[in-house]
């Protein structure tokens, strides 16, 4: 989230109408050490960039208060945070260039909070950013972030790999303190592997391109770094007493930026003279070095209260600002929460009427359906019982008028036979053809009502159709958990006859089955048949694809008879199907053939 100060806006509006000579600025306030103003005059800055579009001036003047947050302040947690909320920010709407600044600031920020891979992969990652803008200087930072971090892991491997890229970038912007910084970053590592020589001579050229920047804390950073050379690797104490006097003599009336080069300076000349055997000269040196580091001491702490009353007083103002923005959140929440009560009250009014329609139109839709299904049931059961009446009927005439037509029209025949025996052969032929078409129509009443349903009911009837369909390819096997004595309404035998019989019919035609089981049971005033075949199977989740005009009919049937009939099946697993059908209570005629329970 970007900081913002609001609670100083007063105090800088009133200090500024005292003091209208004063010059307005980020770097005045900074400069003085006027940290809260700097900071507002920045919120106030950012809030307009930011609002205008213009994201380059905002990146600039996040990184402008991320810079004094990291060096001055010593807060590089809020640095961190201020900057990644930017980067949140200005996602996909800064340019690569400005995007790439931010990132770089974020790469030192994170070696700063010692977290040094992840200012390495900060760093990596925003290469590709820096050589698409075309950025030589934010290369040249990162590869020196890179550098830095792999120093301070001490990966060896991996600085040597970036050592020639940081030392090329940082000649192609001509920057010479870049230049010595990145031939210290050479000198580093070479120190770090022990190869002094080598070492030794980044170090001279890191010097000379110091001199060269006239940069004061380049050069005091390149002589530190010699005089520990000469000190420590080749033990030259003269030539490290050298050093250390130019350093004291350039540090000695400094500001407190340089009094810790100067204090350093001190212990190592003590530390030489210590060792050439002048304990008068090492005495000296040592006690100024004590001076000094009291000094830096009492500085130090005062530079840390400042630093606290600052992050104090950014807390406070960052905490106020808060808890002005809950109030106000608050009072967005109860207004908008009105507003969707009130919208709310709305759509469920909207919802109950459109589910009140919906439901008026459902209720409809169901009532033709309903209507539309049992008009085409009533048709299909009028069909079928229209069938069956046909069948009884026709089995009816052959088998009592033409079967005895037939009949009586032979016994004339044999009649004629006996008083003109001279015409025997036409005869024989004429009693043959009549006896054929006895024998049919027989056959056809038989097939239209099997006498075995007719006259010893519906349990002969169904074993009688198992020893009829069972051969050489298929055995029907029939088990009757049943009194065989046992007789149903005719209109029920009849029925439920033929719907086993279209049931085999299926097994027959489409099972592949070598086997099948009909068995049949009475239970609770309940029918149960149960139809097993060891057959091929079909998947029953394709649903009604798989039915076909028979099985259609079948269900219809028992549908109308209130019963229920369920298939279960699985390819290569045979089929069960299992049909309950409550048997009537209905009496027959009292001239009907069949008999009643």
């Amino acid at each position: 989230m970007k900081i913002r100060f609001l609670i100083f806006i007063l105090y800088t509006f009133t200090a500024f109408s005292q003091q209208k000579a004063v010059k307005d600025s980020f770097d005045f306030y900074k400069e003085n050490h006027q940290y809260i103003k700097a900071f507002n005059f920045s919120d106030k800055k950012t809030k307009l960039y930011l609002k205008k579009g213009n994201y380059t001036k905002y990146i600039n003047q996040v990184i402008k208060s991320a810079d004094l947050l990291s060096d001055e302040i010593k807060d590089n947690k809020r640095a961190y945070k201020l900057v990644l909320n930017t980067l949140n920010t200005t996602n996909k709407k800064a340019s690569d260039y400005d995007m790439v600044k931010l990132l770089n600031t974020l790469t030192y920020i994170n070696i700063d909070l010692q977290k040094y891979p992840e200012a390495i992969k900060i760093a990596t990652k925003s290469l590709k950013l820096a050589n698409k803008s075309k950025n030589d200087t934010i290369t040249a930072r990162l590869y020196r972030g890179i550098l830095i971090g792999y120093l301070k892991t001490e990966k060896t491997d991996s600085i040597y790999r970036y050592l020639e890229p940081n030392l090329k970038s940082a000649h192609k912007i001509k920057d010479n303190k870049f230049i010595a910084d990145a031939y210290n970053s050479n000198y580093a590592f070479y120190n770090l592997i022990k190869e002094y020589d080598i070492a030794k001579k980044y170090l001279d050229s890191s010097l000379i391109f110091a001199k060269k920047a006239n940069s004061k804390k380049a050069i005091i950073t390149a002589k530190s770094n010699l005089g520990v050379h000469y000190l420590v690797t080749e033990k030259n104490y003269k030539k490290a007493i050298e050093i250390y006097d130019e350093i004291i003599n350039d540090t000695k009336n400094d500001s407190a930026n340089t009094k810790y080069d100067y204090a350093i300076a001190c212990v190592n000349m003590a530390f030489c003279y210590e060792n050439l055997g002048d304990y008068r000269k090492a005495y000296n040196y040592q006690t100024q070095y004590v001076n000094y580091t009291d000094s830096l001491l009492l500085h130090k702490n005062d530079t840390e209260l400042e630093q606290i009353r600052t992050q104090y007083e950014l807390d406070k103002a960052e905490s106020k600002y808060e808890e002005e923005k809950l109030l106000l959140k608050q009072k967005q929440l109860k207004s908008e929460k009105m507003l969707y009560l009130l919208l709310t009250v709305l759509m469920l009014l909207a919802i109950l009427f459109y589910f009140f329609y919906q439901n008026l139109k459902l209720k409809q839709k169901n009532k033709f359906k309903d209507l539309n299904h049992s008009i085409q049931q009533n048709l299909v059961n009028a069909t079928i019982d229209g069938q069956e009446e046909e069948r009884k009927r026709l089995s009816g005439v052959l088998h009592d008028n033409i079967s005895a037509l037939l009949s009586s029209a032979s016994l004339h025949l044999t009649a004629f036979e006996a008083n003109h025996p001279e015409i025997d052969d036409q005869l024989k032929k004429t009693k043959a053809i009549i006896k054929e078409a006895h024998d049919k129509v027989r056959d056809l009443s038989h097939a239209l009502v099997p006498p075995v349903l007719e006259k010893l009911g519906l349990i002969p009837a169904l074993e009688d159709l198992c020893e009829k369909n069972s051969n050489s390819l298929i055995d029907f096997q029939f088990n009757n958990l049943i009194e065989k004595e046992i007789r149903f309404q005719n209109d029920f035998e009849m029925k439920m006859y033929f719907i086993v019989a279209e049931l085999f019919n299926n097994i027959m035609k489409h099972s592949n089955a070598s086997a099948a089981f009909l068995t049949i049971k009475k239970e609770n005033n309940q029918l149960s048949i149960n139809i097993e075949d060891n057959g091929k199977g079909f998947n029953t989740k394709e649903g009604k694809s798989t039915e076909g005009y028979g099985l259609s009919q079948i269900k219809t049937r028992i549908k109308s008879l209130k019963g229920m009939i369920t298939i279960d099946s699985k390819e290569k697993s045979g089929v069960v199907i299992l049909i309950k059908i409550p048997v009537p209570n209905q009496k027959s005629d009292a001239g009907s053939h069949f008999h009643n329970v």
